[in-house]
């Protein structure tokens, strides 16, 4: 349990460092008399454009440029969906209390997860890489209410980042089959992935583990490994 604190702790005094080193740089770029007409930095690890100084999109009290640093999402005050707001958040990229798996009638499954080689439904051609839950309903009655936990754990340095969603307007009607697209493409139906994360933010192999819940019907789970490099544009 001390260790679980002093670890907290750390997070948070690192989150607290990183804030007021952003804050102080954004505020010296605001108060220069030098114009640039320069572009955006773009991080070579990241490969993400820096947003300028000072924006804070989420209003969660975290600058979007510090956001890219401490990998939480610049458009989501409670990255992780924990209930906690990011600035206040210990570890804003791990859920803090254990996933509460509902129970009751073993009637839907998760047939795959997919975070790689992605196929368009409509199409059927080759889709950017994302994470894509596909469902089935085995019940003759509709479900909804789902809510999912999915995490990554970087096989490289064995850390590990956790989210929880809930799958608004999400159902799964009577012997349906039917995906949960998680991703950053801002497509209607889909839900927003956190585009700082280590699966678009860095080239390690990773497992991902997912727990499918809704109220009333056992929760699901299934765990598959993502290989070496980055979320592709299309495969």
């Amino acid at each position: 349990m001390n260790k679980q604190i002093n670890e907290h702790l750390k997070t948070g005094i690192f989150l607290s460092v990183v804030l007021a080193v952003v804050v102080a740089l954004s505020g010296c770029a605001n108060n220069s008399s030098v114009k640039s007409t320069s572009q955006p930095a773009v991080s070579k690890t990241a490969k993400t454009v820096s947003p300028p100084a000072g924006i804070d999109t989420d209003k969660d009290g975290i600058p979007d440029n510090a956001e890219l640093v401490l990998g939480t999402d610049p458009a989501n005050p409670d990255t992780d969906g924990d209930g906690i707001n990011d600035k206040a958040d210990n570890n804003p990229t791990l859920v803090d209390q254990p996933f509460e798996k509902s129970v009751g009638a073993n009637d839907f499954s998760i047939q795959n997860v997919l975070v790689e080689n992605n196929i368009d439904e409509t199409t059927k051609q080759a889709a950017p890489d994302h994470l894509e839950i596909i469902l089935k309903n085995n019940s003759a009655r509709a479900i909804n209410d789902f809510k999912v936990y999915y995490e990554f754990t970087d096989l490289k340095n064995n850390t590990v980042e956790s989210y929880e969603l809930l799958l608004s307007g999400f159902t799964l009607d009577a012997n349906q089959t039917k995906s949960v697209h998680i991703d950053v493409s801002g497509q209607a139906g889909h839900f927003r992935a956190n585009p700082n994360s280590s699966y678009y933010q860095n080239q390690d192999a990773k497992t991902v583990k997912v727990i499918v819940s809704a109220p009333g019907h056992e929760a699901q789970e299934m765990t598959v490994k993502k290989d070496e490099g980055g979320a592709e544009t299309a495969d």
